[in-house]
C-alpha cells in the first residue's frame, strides 16, 4: 500500500524594521513536529529520506525538526510494509505539526495532515488553545463549559482562542445532538503565554477516543499594544473562537495538546524526540 498527498504549511515572515535583510529573514528554517496519530499500531517515520522515528507508537510526537523553507517528503512506513508519504512545503520562520492519522473512513488508509501553529503574541495573563479535527469520527460540536462554542466541525478543520488562563471542561459530542460526548469532558489547563494543542485521535464508535495534547510557548504582547481578535466562521463561536481548515489536504478528525497538563487530562504522555 502507497499513498501520497500534498501538504502546504507556512506563515508570512516580514523583516524586522531595525534593519535585518529580507534575505536572512527567507533562510529561516521552520520548526517542524511530526505527530504520530493511528491507534494500535507503530510506525517509522522519515523526513527527506532521513528516519527521524524507528516504530513510534500513538501519541509520539516528533520534533522540533528544523526544515528549511521548501519542499520536502514526510514518509511513515508502518505494519505489513504499508507506506504513506507526503509533499510537505514549509515556509520561513513557520512553526507546523503534521499529522498521521486515519481518515474518517475507517477501512480507507491512513494519512498525513498538516496544521500550522499560531505562535502570535498574546496579552498578558492569556493564553492561547486550538481544538483539530483529525479522529474517525463524523463532524462534531465543541463544547466549553457545557455549551456548544463552534458546531459541525468537520474534518481537517481546527478552532482557535485566546482566552484567560485558566481550567477549561471541554468534551466534543456528535454534530447537532446532546451527547453522549465521544471525548471527554476533560479538564484543560490553559497557562499564560502558552499555545495549547489538543489534537483527538481514535475511533469514535469503537469509543477509543483520546488526546494528545502539546505546549508551545507564545510572545506575551505589551499591555498597550492590541493583541489576538478572535473571530468565528460565519458568526458561529463569534467573539472567542475562529474556525480553519488545513489547506489542501483532506483529512480525518483529531484533537491534540502536547506537554503540560496531561495528568489532569489521564492521558498517557506523549514522548518527545529531536
Amino acid at each position: 500500500m502507497r499513498m501520497r498527498s500534498v501538504l502546504v504549511a507556512g506563515v508570512v515572515v516580514v523583516a524586522a524594521a531595525s534593519g535585518g535583510s529580507t534575505a536572512a529573514v527567507a533562510a529561516k528554517p521552520a520548526s517542524v513536529y511530526v505527530i504520530q496519530g493511528v491507534q494500535g499500531a507503530t510506525w517509522t517515520l522519515t523526513v527527506d529520506d532521513e528516519e527521524v522515528a524507528t516504530d513510534a507508537p500513538d501519541k509520539e510526537i516528533v520534533g522540533p525538526l528544523a526544515l528549511m523553507p521548501g519542499s520536502h517528503t514526510v514518509t511513515a512506513t508502518g505494519p505489513g510494509g504499508a507506506e504513506v508519504s507526503a509533499d510537505l512545503t514549509v515556509e520561513a520562520g513557520a512553526s507546523v505539526d503534521v499529522v498521521l492519522h486515519r481518515p474518517v473512513d475507517p477501512t480507507a488508509d491512513p494519512l498525513f495532515t498538516s496544521f500550522v501553529n499560531d505562535l502570535s503574541p498574546v496579552k498578558a495573563g492569556s493564553g492561547r488553545v486550538t481544538v483539530a479535527h483529525t479522529a474517525v469520527a463524523p463532524p462534531a460540536d465543541i463544547r466549553v463549559n457545557g455549551e456548544v462554542l463552534l458546531a459541525d466541525v468537520a474534518s481537517a478543520e481546527e478552532i482557535t482562542a485566546v482566552v484567560p488562563a485558566g481550567v477549561y471542561p471541554i468534551e466534543v459530542v456528535p454534530a447537532a445532538t446532546d451527547g453522549p460526548a465521544v471525548l471527554g469532558p476533560v479538564d484543560l489547563p490553559i497557562d499564560g503565554g502558552k499555545l495549547t494543542r489538543v489534537f483527538a485521535i481514535g475511533v469514535a464508535s469503537e469509543r477509543t477516543m483520546d488526546a494528545v495534547v502539546q505546549v508551545l510557548p507564545v510572545p506575551v504582547a505589551d499591555a498597550t499594544a492590541p493583541s489576538d481578535v478572535p473571530a468565528g466562521d460565519g458568526g458561529q463561536g463569534a467573539g472567542l473562537f475562529e474556525r480553519r481548515g488545513a489547506p489542501g489536504v483532506p483529512v480525518g478528525l483529531v484533537l491534540l495538546v502536547t506537554g503540560v497538563g496531561l495528568a489532569v487530562l489521564g492521558l498517557r504522555t506523549p514522548r518527545s524526540r529531536g
